[in-house]
């Protein structure tokens, strides 16, 4: 007797097959394909026509960019006449303001000596002392022009510093010329002038890029020479048992700055004129060596 063969089971949801075909491809394959064949030749025709139009739009502002920056290069190097006319005034202005001042300085020290001039009248006779305590503050002051013996330190820039860029080392600096300074006040100087610059208690020596100034002036170079009144034989000893020998030399050896010192039986400094007082203070009558 021949066994029983089991049915094969189906599928829950065989019956539901044309419903789920038409609920998970709902359009016919024929019409999906030709609907894609169409919207890729759509895209391929908007690509073809944006790309030219692109290029274009990128040429014309690269091109726009260039003209501009173009215009812009003429005009900056075309010269202005509005600037010209402004800077023609600028140099009249200081032209003018440098014929004053001038003029002032001359007017102001033809009075200074007008007024020593009366000083020295009205105190010759009756107030000698005091008349010979004014001068010797005028000389220690810097006010007045001296003259006597003494010493000349010059120090030159090193050959060569005056044509292309020179070594910032090998130019005399306003530290240099304190030093030298420094040291003939310490070695018995009364009174020393740069130049043609007197020095005085508010004196200052100081550079601005290159430029040495004394007294706000500045110095032409590339020579400068230190004139000190005194005793020459004492500062000359003064200065050899100093380190400023050994300081020059040692500008000469390593940047090329020339120096040299020289005694003189005769120099003659100039006088710096009245400085206004920021202060003053009264002192005793027995620490001025004479009575009002």
């Amino acid at each position: 007797m021949a066994s029983k063969q089991s049915a094969p089971q189906q599928r829950l949801d065989a019956s539901m097959t044309l419903l789920t075909e038409v609920m998970e491809n709902p359009l016919d394959p024929s019409y999906a394909a030709a609907a894609a064949r169409r919207e890729a030749q759509a895209l391929q025709g908007r690509g073809a026509k944006r790309r030219p139009t692109m290029g274009v739009i990128v040429g014309l502002l690269s091109l726009a960019v260039g003209l501009i920056t173009t215009v812009a290069t003429v005009q900056l190097r075309v010269p202005q006449p509005g600037a010209g006319q402004a800077r023609a005034a600028l140099e009249r202005q200081i032209s003018y303001l440098t014929e004053q001042l001038t003029d002032n300085g001359l007017a102001a020290e033809e009075l200074t000596a007008e007024i020593d001039e009366l000083q020295r009248h009205a105190l010759d006779a009756h107030q000698p002392e005091l008349l010979e305590q004014i001068r010797l503050d005028a000389v220690h002051n810097g006010s007045e022009a001296v003259v006597g013996p003494g010493l000349v330190i010059s120090l030159s820039n090193a050959t060569g510093t005056m044509t292309g860029e020179a070594d910032p080392n090998s130019l005399v600096r306003d530290e240099d010329l304190r030093r030298v300074v420094t040291i003939l006040w310490a070695a018995g100087a009364e009174a020393i002038a740069i130049d043609e610059q007197r020095l005085t208690p508010t004196s200052s020596i100081r550079n601005v890029g290159t430029t040495v100034l004394v007294n706000l002036v500045p110095l032409p170079g590339p020579a400068y020479v230190v004139r000190a009144i005194g005793d020459a034989e004492r500062m000359q000893a003064q200065i050899a048992a100093s380190d400023l020998p050994d300081f020059l030399h040692e500008l000469g050896v390593s940047w090329g700055i020339r120096s040299s010192t020289v005694a003189q039986s005769r120099l003659e400094l100039p006088g710096a004129g009245a400085r206004s007082l920021q202060y003053a203070e009264v002192q005793p009558e027995s620490s001025l060596g004479w009575a009002p």
